[in-house]
């Protein structure tokens, strides 16, 4: 190795996995990034995108400058300014608006975690005085299962698992080939060591389906009949854990007398899947203790329905007692502690009781979905701040309905938003109704938008100015998953950020400083900020870095000396904070908005389900669609899958390009002719965009042509009435070959 070359250490960010990495640089560039073999955690293993991260940096396209719109939003014109300059003007703007339509009258809107801080994005609104007007599309992706296992079980359950360990791994809706290598690489080991059973609920005969020793495939958006089947067998059975059911559990003769309306010969004719493989999977998931669920979006994505899949499977791995014990799902708590001191917490940071209780009330859809904003917050915080004597956290935890803050726009109802931050995010591909999102952040009424990005995208072309953001090579990492993990990933700063790009930190710092705020920003940037952090565990950062991440000793248990973080301190299977809130205490199975059974009339016109999304690897969400760079090349085109069958009838070969229409509009995609679906069912890919297309209107890069959100649901009435989860599966569509 070249004297002139030094190795950094940090993880990869493009997606939420923390994959350890080196990074050799070079006379300052990046040369070289390879897995890191002694990382405690990922221990060596990287996904393909990793080797395409230094191209995906040097890219031509990357922005580097600040840009603020010349001529009409949309237009294409540009002209570069200052750091200053920007945020001098957006802080003047933002102060004269608070004067006048108060701090509400501000909108955010951010993306998916990436090791990217969201604290100083909810410290700098908690000061500003907002209510937290957040908008991101963790409402139908992993934060909606957060909020309803805290509001039954007290805190996260579900995202962290112990394979090694584990008799049976149920994937329910998730196909970690693409989405969770990490995860698909233990999953193999553990199989070939024996013992270990898989389970597979998804209508696509996926890699993953075909590891499985049962695969149900399941209509789309019948999850939680399906869920409420297994509930049947199990208790009807006896197959349940009676002692931890006897000592742990709140309301079982109240879920076992729902559970009646659920017979596995019902739950087969909602579901499609044959009752008998419904009875034996209930029973091999009771049976094989310690047993663990893995669970995908597309549970999050139904509608009407989402979240009670989420408190039925809670309720699953309650009956079988596989709630934190080895092998099964996991609780965490605050952390890592060392000795008797632990790190500053992200909720620390927050500064969430800056906001009063009458601002709080004043929150976009609080009326309306009230377990994903302030209601359920403080209902669902009182245990976790009774046991912990710390904040329970809000960052990417609260989250307000898209088309609720659309409405707000463009009928300045219940208020006026004037101004939107976006940042990280790309709502234009991921908000539903496209049309709807896209006449609201053209609306005159909308005084200001500002995009943090890395690219020039859709949702950047119709900003007033564009940001360059530092990436995950530019920036240091200290990460507790929003304070969702009692372990910290550590990470220094690889290289100087290019050009004129800066982390996020340092954009809500000097925002909130020219705002009034500088006395509650003491340090000036994210490595003062995590010294500052580490400084009760007596480590220093560079001590940090090399250990790349501190994690507590793992208690299994911890409810047995301190109960659960609910009402009861059980978990609850009727749930005492949902009952508060209005809604319905036990879960239950309602039809999506569109479906053969609902809608049978539409069936007639449109007589295909259409799910969108399922991750394609190297892909990620709307991520990775510029050329040059290699991912793109891997996947040029987006795809559609159609049985066969199905594709025979229509009169499409594999390769057409097709189009794919509903109610609200039409697509164009690739066919890919494929026996790994069921015939009645077709899978769109989500959020494409072409950036080799012209970025000004009316292409904005190609937003219209393939966008899958163009087609989804977005009416309130049609959302789920607990967290406001729009509809983007389970959909009626027809298929045709494009002319």
């Amino acid at each position: 190795m070249s004297q002139q070359t030094m190795i950094k250490k940090t993880s990869c960010a493009f997606c939420a996995n923390h994959c350890a990495v080196l990074v050799h640089v070079t006379h300052g560039k990046i040369t070289k990034i390879e897995p890191n073999r002694d990382h405690p955690t990922s221990r060596g293993h990287v996904c393909e995108r990793v080797g395409y991260a230094t191209k995906w940096l040097y890219h031509k396209d990357q922005l580097k400058y600040p840009l603020k719109r010349a001529g009409e939003r949309g237009g294409g014109q540009w002209q570069k300014m200052t750091w200053d300059q920007a945020l001098d003007e957006i802080a003047g703007y933002l102060g004269k608006m608070k004067e006048e339509h108060g701090s509400e009258a501000l909108a955010v809107m951010e993306g998916t975690y990436r090791a990217n801080p969201f604290w100083p994005r909810a410290r700098f609104l908690s000061l500003f005085g907002n209510p937290q007007n957040v908008s991101h599309a963790g409402i139908i992706c992993f934060l909606n299962d957060c909020a309803m296992d805290q509001a039954t079980i007290g805190d996260d359950v579900g995202a962290f698992q112990e394979i090694g360990k584990t008799n049976c791994a149920v994937f329910w809706g998730q196909n970690p080939v693409h989405s969770f290598p990490r995860t698909m690489f233990s999953v193999r080991r553990r199989q070939e060591s024996g013992g270990l059973k898989i389970i597979v609920i998804d209508p696509r005969f996926t890699e993953t389906a075909k590891l499985a020793d049962i695969h149900l495939q399941i209509r789309p958006g019948t999850d939680c009949a399906l869920a409420m089947g297994w509930i049947n067998i199990i208790i009807n059975e006896r197959l349940y854990d009676s002692e931890f059911v006897e000592r742990w559990t709140f309301g079982f003769d109240e879920l076992s007398e729902r559970a009646k309306e659920y017979p596995p010969e019902k739950v087969s004719i909602i579901t499609g899947v044959p009752t008998n493989s419904i009875i034996e999977s209930a029973r091999v998931y009771a049976t094989s203790k310690p047993a663990c669920l893995f669970r995908g979006v597309a549970g999050d994505q139904f509608g009407l329905n989402s979240c009670r899949v989420e408190q039925a499977r809670v309720a699953l791995r309650a009956l079988t007692g596989n709630i934190d014990v080895p092998g099964g799902d996991l609780l965490h708590e605050p952390g890592p502690v060392v000795g008797d001191r632990m790190l500053i917490r992200e909720c620390q940071l927050q500064l969430a009781e800056q906001i009063s209780p009458s601002q709080r009330q004043r929150q976009l859809g609080a009326d309306r979905f009230r377990l994903m904003t302030w209601p359920g917050y403080e209902l669902t915080s009182k245990r976790y701040e009774e046991v912990y004597g710390l904040p329970s956290p809000i960052m990417h935890r609260m989250g307000v309905n898209p088309t609720v803050l659309w409405h707000a726009i463009l009928e300045e109802k219940p208020y006026p938003i004037k101004a939107i931050i976006t940042w990280g995010s790309n709502p234009l591909m991921w908000s539903p109704n496209t049309k709807l999102a896209h006449q609201a952040l053209k609306s005159p009424n909308l005084g200001l938008h500002v995009v943090s990005e890395f690219w020039l995208t859709p949702t950047a072309q119709l900003a007033d100015y564009v940001l360059p953001a530092a990436s995950w090579l530019e920036r240091p990492l200290c990460s507790t998953f929003e304070d969702m993990a009692s372990v910290v990933f550590a990470g220094e700063r690889p290289i100087t950020p290019l050009g004129e790009r800066r982390d996020e930190y340092e954009f809500w710092r000097e925002l909130g400083v020219r705002l009034g705020q500088e006395d509650h920003w003491p340090w000036k940037t994210q490595e003062e900020v995590i010294e500052h952090r580490l400084k009760p565990l007596g480590m220093s950062y560079e001590e940090f870095v090399n250990r790349g991440c501190v994690a507590g000793a793992r208690r299994y248990r911890k409810y047995e000396t301190m109960g659960f973080l609910t009402p009861s301190k059980r978990v609850e299977l009727y749930s005492i904070i949902l009952e508060k809130l209005g809604y319905d205490p036990l879960p239950y199975y309602e039809e999506p908005p569109e479906s053969p059974i609902r809608t049978p009339e539409l069936t007639k016109e449109y007589p295909l389900i259409l799910t969108t999304g399922g991750r394609t690897m190297p892909l990620f969400h709307s991520e990775h669609r510029q050329k040059g760079i290699g991912m793109r090349e891997r996947h040029p085109d987006p795809l559609v899958d159609i049985h066969p069958d199905t594709a025979l009838t229509l009169g499409i070969s594999d390769g057409n390009w097709v189009f794919i229409e509903t109610r609200r509009g039409k697509i164009k995609q690739k066919a890919r002719v494929t026996e790994d679906i069921l015939p009645n069912v077709v899978n769109a890919e989500a959020s494409w965009w072409f950036p080799e297309m012209p970025g000004e209107e009316p292409s904005l890069h190609g937003l219209w042509e393939s966008n899958a959100n163009v087609l989804t649901i977005d009416d309130l009435e049609l959302c789920d009435p607990i967290t406001g989860g729009w509809c983007n599966r389970g959909l009626l569509c027809k298929v045709y070959k494009a002319t």
